[in-house]
């Protein structure tokens, strides 16, 4: 049964976790749904396979497509999709090596616009994540920039450099945080945060935050999050917290918290942990405590091996975790707010990483 509308309003400021402006008036474009009724799930596919694709599941029906947007589009997805978000009524999906924007309705997944990502000399930029706010859309590339893409005419109308080989962003209080990995550089790593004003579209800070970071979200009282991943060898990967006042950016590191990928939803971070070959862990930190409140969110039992990537539902506290080995279809597996796990789609596709929750 969907939420009463009284039980919506009350809960409105809480939801916006990762890419709003409190601020600002709130857009209900960004709202999620209050009760989720149907699945996008996006596989990244094998890079230069050319095997992309876009899944769809109705929780009600249990009907399902793993091979959705071929379905309709009768033309395959592209070349390694890193990314997806839901703005308004279409769904903007970021293709990497195929450097494109893949624009369809959210409605009937019929693709409405591919915006292709080509620098001034014509090279591919290679886009990897994406966030919204205010009717445009931000990417970031490998070609070291976040460009801004008008989602009325679905053209690209701005671009500003950050630094390099920008990941995650997310946008928060006027601004846009982008984590800058440095990963085309390895060994040479990235350590910085950049921070673009949203209003001007210019990169006005970059925040030292450790090596190689990849992941940002913001919680309700303005601070930042950051993943930073180390060098896979004598630097493990870290939990960063950015606090930002008047004149400067306070960085702290969260310990006793292992991360592999996280997200925010109502102030709590969902913090999967995957040792490769080993169980995944999932944990809950409360951004507002800023401890961890949950050390074993799964309580059924049930095996997550090696875990990829994981989603939270706003309303219901539904937690989805994918699998993954990078060359066969890995799983999404669906917990309620207890911690039980209340269905699994196996062979979803190859490297499921960005689960989109529509009503």
């Amino acid at each position: 049964m969907k939420k009463k509308n009284v039980f919506i309003l009350v809960l409105l400021a809480a939801l916006f976790a990762a890419c709003s402006d409190s601020d600002d008036i709130i857009d209900p474009t960004e709202l999620p749904p209050s009760e989720t009724q149907k699945i996008l799930v996006l596989c990244e596919g094998m890079w230069n396979n050319d095997n992309s694709t876009l899944a769809f599941y109705d929780l009600k029906s249990k009907t399902k497509d793993f091979d959705y947007f071929t379905t309709v589009n009768k033309r395959g997805l592209g070349d390694t999709a890193n990314d997806m978000i839901k703005y308004g009524s279409k769904i903007y999906i970021v293709v990497n090596v195929s450097s494109t924007i893949e624009v369809i309705d959210a409605a009937t997944g019929k693709s409405l616009e591919q915006i292709e990502m080509k620098t001034a000399d014509d090279k591919p930029k290679q886009p990897r994540y994406a966030a919204a706010y205010g009717g445009k859309v931000y990417v970031t590339s490998y070609d070291d920039t976040v460009t801004r893409i008008d989602t009325v005419s679905l053209t690209i109308d701005g671009s500003v450099t950050v630094g390099r080989d920008p990941e995650g962003l997310c946008i928060k209080n006027g601004k846009i945080y982008v984590a800058n990995s440095g990963g085309l550089d390895f060994p040479d790593y990235d350590k910085t945060v950049s921070v673009i004003d949203l209003n001007s579209f210019e990169e006005i800070e970059q925040i030292e935050v450790g090596l190689n970071p990849y992941q940002v979200f913001a919680d309700n009282q303005g601070d930042v999050y950051v993943n930073v991943r180390g060098n896979y060898d004598d630097i493990a990967p870290s939990f960063k917290k950015i606090k930002p006042s008047k004149d400067s950016y306070e960085v702290s590191t969260l310990t006793g918290v292992s991360i592999s990928e996280f997200t925010i939803v109502n102030d709590k971070a969902y913090i999967l942990h995957n040792d490769w070959g080993k169980e995944s862990e999932v944990k809950v930190f409360d951004c507002k405590t800023e401890e961890v409140v949950t050390e074993n969110f799964v309580t059924d039992g049930t095996s997550i091996l090696n875990g990829y990537k994981i989603t939270a539902d706003a309303y219901s506290g539904d937690v989805y975790v994918t699998t993954s080995d990078y060359t066969t279809s890995g799983n999404v597996l669906c917990f309620d707010n207890k911690g039980e796990c209340k269905f699994t789609l196996p062979s979803v596709g190859i490297g499921p990483n960005k689960i989109i929750l529509l009503d």
